[in-house]
């Protein structure tokens, strides 16, 4: 199945089963939607891994360089088409002319491509933020377990 929303990722059904929520609560089906959204917002921007085939720009003005470094992951295509690139552990590396938009396509395309420490982190989020948020002495609620697993998939330093 290919991703157009994040709630493709994690179903209403599937986070309500997680948390425990007996099927005909409905009143914060909304809320849930919105800790859905949130959790993978925060995963694509802790780790520039991005859910769903986005299109970016980068224009190079660089002057000493022609070597563009693009963070985001994966990338799946890119234009011109002929450019020569290079993958190295926290980037992909783009040859391209001075002067020139550079333009990509990057991100998992199909459900089934998304790493499952992306969902079992997503669900974790969602468990804090759903049982936990009022508590006082939370000191912070994303639970270090989902930022130790979410380091080893950091794109850059």
């Amino acid at each position: 199945m290919e991703i157009t929303d994040y709630t493709d990722l994690i179903t209403l059904e599937r986070a309500k089963t997680y948390l425990r929520i007996d099927d005909g609560m409905n009143e914060d089906d909304e809320e849930i939607y919105s800790m859905i959204r949130a959790a993978f917002t925060f995963i694509e921007r802790y780790t520039n891994h991005i859910f769903g085939n986005r299109e970016f720009s980068v224009y190079n003005d660089s002057y000493c360089s022609q070597w563009i470094k693009v963070y985001k992951y994966p990338v799946n295509s890119y234009l011109p088409a002929d450019t020569e690139n290079k993958r190295s552990g926290l980037y992909t590396s783009f040859n391209v002319s001075t002067d020139v938009n550079f333009t990509y396509k990057a991100g998992y395309i199909n459900v089934g491509d998304v790493p499952d420490d992306f969902i079992q982190a997503a669900l974790q989020m969602l468990k804090v933020w759903y049982f936990e948020s009022e508590k006082q002495a939370n000191s912070t609620l994303i639970p270090i377990s989902v930022t130790q697993v979410l380091d080893t998939y950091r794109t850059f330093v």
